[in-house]
């Protein structure tokens, strides 16, 4: 992993990932996204009827990519509305999941940023989810990108 490559901005925002997590490093993956998917229907209002929508919908393979890049957008009101870190952390990571499951799993860039610029966030994600289908799903992307930088 290149971290010379990275910007200012890139770099505290790898690093606010890795060390300020509310979602706890310590907790198993399953519940970390039982807690961000709560923390989403909260900030939408969708309470607890299905709180885990946004995040399962976005993590879903079958899931258009017309509907990842509303979530995404959606995600990016969510973080520049949240309340504290831990509501913004989880929009974050519905952000990102969106974008990575636009890329892997149907080839398409929802982001205006280059998914080599991802990378090294991705590779964080991958590590802390690790054993989980976000864990797996930033892997690939992680990996997608390695290979198409290798290749150019």
């Amino acid at each position: 992993m290149k971290f010379d490559s990275l910007t200012a901005t890139q770099l505290k925002t790898l690093l606010r990932v890795a060390s300020e997590s509310q979602l706890s490093s310590d907790a198993a993956p399953d519940e970390r996204a039982t807690e961000a998917a709560r923390l989403l229907a909260e900030m939408t209002g969708a309470g607890s009827q299905s709180s885990s929508g946004l995040l399962d919908k976005a993590i879903d393979e079958t899931t258009p990519v017309e509907e990842l890049a509303r979530i995404k957008e959606l995600a990016k009101t969510l973080i520049k509305d949240a309340a504290d870190h831990a509501h913004r952390e989880s929009a974050q990571l519905l952000y990102h999941v969106s974008v990575a499951a636009a890329f892997v799993r149907q080839g398409a860039s929802i982001s205006g940023r280059a998914m080599r610029k991802q990378q090294a966030l991705y590779e964080q994600y991958a590590a802390k989810w690790a054993g989980h289908p976000i864990g797996r799903l930033f892997r690939d992307a992680a990996d997608r990108v390695a290979d198409a930088n290798a290749s150019e």
